[in-house]
């Protein structure tokens, strides 16, 4: 039930069987495990108990000889090679940007999901252990669905307040998301599992409910959109398309015209595009992030196949925004937009070839790591469009969580491949059991 040196001789006969310690690299591996189904849980609810845990998976993924896992996978999995390329490729921006190196590592700090990536991936080979990580990501979003609702019987102190947002454990925009991810999950389980469709149904349409029409956050509205049309058309093809446009466009008319707070949002966007080029007031919203994307690029051309360096766009953007009297910011609200200012044409397309390779992984896959797999890449791909989804902490360390679990399903699909290439190597029962249930 486990992955460790016996293992690896199954993924390359250049390893040999080294059994000292064994024992010891076995509980470590099944604390890893642990530790990363319980992390599922952690990222929706606390920061602090994530970095923890984290801690403790890497330093298990060292003790149990799993980096010897990944190491293989490096060679055999075009996403680890690509998550990897594309994050040392970021260190080298380290050499070049004009900011501190403490500032500037810190800012390659917000990428570790990237390294994280084939860690999870290491923990996550057994189907079981990947059910059981989903299923806590799940609880932790029902608490988070719990509590918020609670929020609305709380007396609230202002409008900028969490309780007046409805939000417990974290901000409106990051729950929002999360309750997207919470609807598209007990969507799927509705159509899969018929019986048990009206507690999935339930569930789902209280996301729904929470998502549109009690927490104001518009980048979960756009998440809950995207999930929708990715999911009918998993489940109908391209003529979940049209039943999408249906679905999208009847709840948006019943919650524009019932729920103040989501006609509030949807007119203050309207309004700030439409303004845009006839107003100089940019003090927020929409208005404001159109400014920073403008400014931005003119930043990126300064050096557009490079970047500046990791670290360097608070830097160049407040000279920028002091020459223009314009107002400062440490973050464009566009991931894409980010990555092109500060390394360039290359470090866009390594980030973008990531998620390529990732979607063409999930090809191979079925059942819920196929599916949900690709409802955090879409998720992601759109979602970076308006916000700095990797620089955020829950939604980063999230990103590299889900992408580690789900994308295991490919690599434990590339260990059963070695074993089968393999027929003449000795082996014992023993082994014959941990590879399959890894498989």
């Amino acid at each position: 039930m486990y992955i460790y040196d016996r293992d690896l001789k199954r993924l390359s006969p250049a390893f040999a069987l080294d059994s000292k310690g064994s024992f010891f690299k076995e509980q470590a591996y099944k604390l890893g495990v642990l530790l990363s189904i319980a992390t599922g849980f952690a990222i929706p609810i606390s920061t602090s108990l994530t970095s923890i845990l984290s801690l403790g998976i890497l330093v298990c993924w060292i003790i149990s000889g799993q980096y010897r896992v990944s190491y293989e996978l490096l060679k055999t999995n075009q996403v680890v090679a690509v998550s990897l390329a594309f994050f040392g490729f970021l260190a080298i921006g380290l050499l070049y940007t004009p900011e501190s190196f403490s500032v500037a590592s810190r800012n390659l700090f917000k990428y570790r999901q990237f390294i994280m990536i084939p860690v999870y991936l290491s923990f996550f080979l057994n189907p079981k252990s990947r059910r059981l990580g989903i299923q806590m990501f799940e609880l932790a979003l029902i608490v988070t669905l719990i509590c918020s609702i609670c929020c609305m019987f709380l007396p609230h102190s202002g409008v900028d307040s969490d309780i007046y947002n409805r939000t417990v454990f974290k901000n409106r925009i990051t729950q929002n998301i999360l309750m997207a991810f919470l609807v598209y999950l007990a969507a799927w389980k509705f159509w899969e599992k018929p019986k048990q469709r009206w507690y999935y149904a339930i569930l789902g349409l209280v996301g729904v409910l929470n998502t549109v029409a009690i927490v104001p956050g518009r980048s979960g509205y756009l998440a809950l959109g995207v999930l929708t049309c990715l999911f009918l058309c998993q489940k109908l093809g391209y003529k979940g398309l049209i039943a999408a446009a249906f679905c999208i466009g009847g709840i948006g008319f019943i919650a524009y015209h019932q729920s103040q707070t989501f006609q509030a949002r949807i007119n203050q966007v309207v309004t700030e595009v439409s303004n845009y080029q006839e107003t100089q007031e940019r003090r927020g919203g929409v208005n404001l992030r159109l400014e920073f994307y403008e400014n931005s690029l003119q930043l990126a051309k300064s050096s557009p196949i490079v970047g500046a360096g990791i670290g360097s766009f608070e830097l160049n953007y407040r000279q920028l925004s002091q020459e223009k009297n314009q107002i400062a910011t440490a973050n464009p609200h566009n991931e894409y937009v980010m990555l092109l200012v500060q390394n360039g044409a290359i470090g866009l397309c390594l980030f973008l070839s990531f998620y390529w390779v990732a979607w063409r992984s999930t090809r191979s896959m079925n059942g819920l790591d196929r599916s949900f797999g690709q409802a955090v890449l879409a998720v992601y791909v759109i979602g970076c469009l308006v916000n700095s989804l990797m620089l955020d902490t829950t939604e980063g360390n999230l990103f590299g969580f889900l992408m580690g679990l789900t994308l295991a399903g490919a690599g434990s699909a590339v260990a059963q491949h070695h074993q089968e290439q393999e027929p003449e190597f000795p082996s014992s029962n023993e082994d014959q059991h941990l590879i399959r249930d890894a498989a």
